[in-house]
This record gives C-alpha cells, structure tokens and sequence, in this order.
C-alpha cells in the first residue's frame, strides 16, 4: 500500500517539521510513502491507497495566496486526512470558511461524534492563526475550547483535522491508515 503525502509547504524547514515527521509514521506503520508538493501534482499516482495533505508554518502561507488546485486530491477515490492548512484548503474548496483564531501549543479536544480517527477528550498540539467554519459538506467530529478540530465529509472519505497528529497523536494517523 503506498501513501502520498502532498505538501503545502514553501521552506524545506518546514518540509523537515511537517512532512518528515508524517513519512516516519507511516514507514513505521509498514506503508510505503511517496511525497509531492501540492504545486506540483497533476493527478494522483496509480497504486495510491491513501493521501495527506500536510500542514505548515505559521509565517507559510502563500498557500492562501495561491489558490492552489486541490482537485485532483478530490477526485481521486481514496481516503484524504487533510491536516492544519490542508484541513483549511479542503473546507474552502468545499463551501467552508477559513476564519482568524489562533492556538498555539497544547490545546485539549473533545470528540463529539463517533468517529474512525479519535474518541474521548485527549490532548493535540495546535499550530495556527487561522481555523474553519466547516460548511453544510462536513460533520464536526472534535473541537477545542477555541474551535472545530475534526472534520468528516458528509459523502466522501475525506478528514480533516485541525490539530497536528505527527507531532503528539501519531494514533490518529495510523487509525486513518486502517480505513
């Protein structure tokens, strides 16, 4: 099973932050990993059986500026976790928002419906001056004091969470590496 991990990342110390950190838990898993920069992805890989989209730096975020096309990530008939800024790209082009709301550090999270990803109240890292108003596509799955950190889409296996599971809540990826 190979997963691809697409970046929105324009520094390589973010890369080494954000993406690598995702690469070893899915290694560790026993996937194999491919990686492409969002900028860069066309279409999907054959043989892709599952695809994040990874987070980035505060300071990063051409990724709002850009516009970048996140269609192909979309249309490819596999399960998505789209993780921070990718969790915000995904609830954009979706008929969300992207709102102002910060959090950084360690935040606490209580999971409000039965999900693949996570259960109970548990303790994320969170990394962001921005968050969502999910939208009539996306069911909140868990939030924080201060916002929505868990999504799913009401018909596609699409995630997304606010909060960086690579850096605390490794479960959360590997529980979406069993979907």
């Amino acid at each position: 099973m190979t997963v691809l991990i697409v970046s929105t990342c324009v520094e390589p110390l973010s890369e080494a932050e954000f993406i690598v950190p995702l690469a070893r838990v899915i290694r560790d898993a026993g996937k194999t990993v491919e990686s492409s920069h969002l900028n860069n992805l066309d279409s999907v890989p054959v043989g892709v059986s599952h695809i994040l989209l990874g987070g980035t730096a505060l300071q990063d975020d051409i990724y709002l500026k850009e516009n970048p096309d996140i269609k192909p990530l979309l249309d490819a008939d596999v399960p998505l976790l789209a993780i921070c800024s990718g969790m915000q790209l995904l609830v954009a082009v979706c008929g969300g928002e992207i709102i102002i709301q910060r959090e950084i550090g360690m935040v606490q999270v209580k999971t409000i419906a039965e999900n693949p990803l996570c259960s109970g109240n548990f303790e994320a890292f969170a990394l962001h001056h921005r968050a969502i108003d999910p939208g009539p596509q996306f069911e909140v799955l868990a939030q924080s004091k201060s916002c929505v950190q868990a999504i799913r889409h009401h018909e596609l296996p699409h995630y997304g969470v606010l909060f960086h599971p690579e850096v605390r809540n490794e479960q959360v990826v590997r529980n979406f590496l069993a979907l």
